[in-house]
């Protein structure tokens, strides 16, 4: 059976996260961490679609992300994109099959507040999880103007 296609809004912001499949890490070091941004920018330069913050945990990630006036190259974005670091991680760790758990999730941020909340998770993901004391202390978290 087909994936639904996803209908997003033109310049629009969305919450895109996903983590590991059956929740493992993902993100074992810092190349993997460095290769997940750099792909992700890589197809960016494409597709042009503005990356407003983003935080990479070692077991998840999260971006926000806002859509241009051609708001189905954000799929397009996300699959190459995802694709591209799913083939990394399979061959360097020499292993095969799902490396997140299923299709990445995609939140439509509604409102000025709705925006303002998720940057603040963002940054403060690292410090929930006792990576860093100061959200700016966490290398893999960013927000973007």
């Amino acid at each position: 059976m087909p994936r639904k296609k996803r209908d997003f809004r033109k310049n629009s912001y969305y919450h895109i996260y996903n983590r590991g499949n059956n929740k493992a890490i993902v993100f074992r070091d810092s190349d993997d961490k460095r290769i997940f941004l750099d792909l992700l920018y890589k197809y960016n330069r494409y597709y042009k679609i503005k990356i407003k913050a983003y935080c990479v945990m070692d077991n998840h990630f999260h971006l926000l992300i806002k859509t241009g006036v051609c708001p189905s190259k954000l799929s397009l974005l996300m699959q190459r994109f995802m694709t591209a670091y799913c083939i990394y991680i399979n061959k360097k760790y020499k292993r095969v099959g799902h490396v997140f758990q299923g299709r990445y999730n995609a939140k439509l941020i509604k409102s000025q507040e709705g925006f303002d909340r998720l940057v603040k998770y963002i940054l403060e993901n690292p410090v929930k999880a006792g990576f860093v004391r100061s959200a700016g202390d966490y290398k893999w978290t960013r927000v973007c103007p």
